[in-house]
């Protein structure tokens, strides 16, 4: 997940009382609103259940902050989000991920109401599953794959995405939705905050089902299964129907008979074979590599990034960037409009995003170059190169699915009165106080792979994701050219 607070704000509580608040947004968008005490405690309790290794938290003050002060504080709390939630202890621990979720809603201002939410996969068929408004991400996850039958050692597998489909039915993957938030509620935000130029264009965003593990050999068992085979048919159908994943018109035309023979296991094995399946194919976007303004498309998948290039002189190239290769990447805001391909020119939405991906690269063996991606998909490429390296690290350890493991220990659970908390657990009595934690963000108050989003300006301020897989290998070419 990627933390910023962009600004604080004057608000008043219920009393009148004005305190100021701290916009925390998670991979790019408003997530929820935070007091200065309310991250105190956070740290406080993160201190207590994980020891002393947490990165310093700005003391309290005694009296009242100057602008300059409270900047510093804004940009202090910042980094300290950023750098505690590198750790995959905290950042799939229910303390973490219930304050989020319960800040979320307050700040949303949503009340806990029963909702039907629709659910679709890639060919638009709808799922309505059951939930409550401010269900997470991971449990409405295994409410929709029991519901499509899909086995429980493979609901891992699968995440819930937020896309948008154009007019043209081109379709752009927005978010993928995290456990520390609402499906409910971030599709609702979102879908306001998004100020659509024109309606025509673009369509309504949907909360979409699609294979989310980048290990192909998992494939084996997911065909095995009925309702997994049925899945990932749906999904190879749609994205060969839209060009994400190539093939020459005489494997379509193989592939066309098979569907109509119903023939689903052969036709899987034959598009396991073609180039881009099981990758995520991005937005154009503009790369610095080979040169400066390069209009580039991206796809991620198979532990590599592959980057069709488009060079100011006319030539179109693709290269290949492994990545057990990459040292180390960044998120940072970029100046440089992004250039619709189409048209050479920016769009009234690409002017707006300016977010770029940068990530250091073992070119050759003694030479690391750094490569910049401008898109506004930065995001999603960088959570998807964090999951590709959680992956390796997994595979290489030989572990099933820790990080799934945890979620699932660590998954808020809801008493009779359907309130949010946490599995009781004893508290130290630094307060004078033993018992269970209650982390709702009103007793918080009483009592968050991961970027830095700054300016290119404060490039030396940026936290960077460090790649475990990173290896020097001896070759001298590690830049290969399709």
């Amino acid at each position: 997940m990627h933390f910023s607070i962009p600004e604080t704000t004057i608000q008043e509580d219920g009393k009148g009382i004005k305190y100021r608040s701290y916009s925390v947004n998670i991979n790019g968008v408003l997530h929820c609103q935070l007091r200065y005490r309310q991250f105190l405690a956070l740290h406080q309790q993160l201190r207590r259940e994980f020891g002393g290794t947490l990165p310093p938290f700005p003391p309290k003050k005694l009296f009242t902050l100057s602008d300059q002060e409270i900047e510093e504080r804004r940009l202090h709390i910042e980094k300290y989000l950023q750098l505690v939630s590198q750790d995959a202890r905290i950042s799939n621990s229910s303390t973490f991920n219930t304050l989020l979720l319960v800040a979320q809603q307050e700040t949303r201002r949503e009340t806990l109401e029963d909702v039907s939410l629709e659910i679709f996969l890639m060919n638009e068929h709808r799922i309505s599953v059951d939930v409550q408004n401010v269900e997470q991400t991971d449990s409405v996850l295994e409410k929709v794959c029991q519901q499509l039958s899909v086995p429980e050692q493979f609901h891992y597998c699968f995440s819930l995405f937020l896309i948008r489909r154009d007019s043209d039915g081109d379709i752009t993957v927005v978010r993928k939705l995290q456990d520390c938030e609402s499906p409910y509620i971030s599709q609702k935000a979102l879908s306001s905050s998004i100020v659509i130029q024109n309606e025509d264009e673009q369509g309504p965003l949907k909360i979409v089902l699609r294979k989310s593990c980048w290990d192909t050999s998992l494939d084996d068992a997911l065909l095995a299964e009925t309702a997994t085979l049925n899945l990932l048919y749906i999904q190879t159908l749609a994205d060969i129907e839209r060009g994400w994943i190539l093939t020459s018109a005489d494997t379509k035309q193989q592939l066309a008979l098979m569907q109509a023979k119903g023939a689903k296991r052969q036709y899987m094995e034959v598009a396991r074979s073609l180039k881009f399946y099981s990758y995520l194919l991005f937005r154009p976007g503009i790369s610095d590599y080979p040169e400066p303004h390069t209009r580039a498309t991206l796809a991620l998948g198979k532990s590599s990034i592959n980057m069709r290039l488009y060079t100011p002189s006319g030539e179109i190239k693709e290269v290949v960037f492994k990545v057990t290769r990459i040292r180390c990447w960044r998120i940072m805001t970029s100046a440089t409009p992004i250039i619709n391909p189409s048209s050479n020119r920016p769009s009234n939405q690409d002017q707006e995003s300016k977010l770029e991906l940068s990530f250091e690269y073992l070119v050759a063996a003694d030479k690391l170059q750094w490569i910049t991606v401008i898109s506004n998909q930065a995001i999603l490429m960088s959570l998807c190169l964090q999951s590709m390296v959680e992956e390796l690290v997994r595979l290489k350890a030989g572990e099933t699915d820790p990080a799934r493991l945890t979620r699932c220990s660590n998954k808020i659970h809801k008493n009779n009165k359907t309130n949010l908390q946490v599995v009781s657990e004893s508290r130290e009595a630094e307060d004078g106080c033993v018992g269970p934690v209650d982390y709702t963000v009103r007793k918080l108050a009483e009592k968050f792979s991961v970027v830095n989003m700054k300016s290119a300006s404060m490039a030396a301020e940026n936290v960077f994701v460090e790649n475990e897989m990173f290896i020097e290998m001896s070759d001298t070419n590690s830049v290969h050219s399709l």
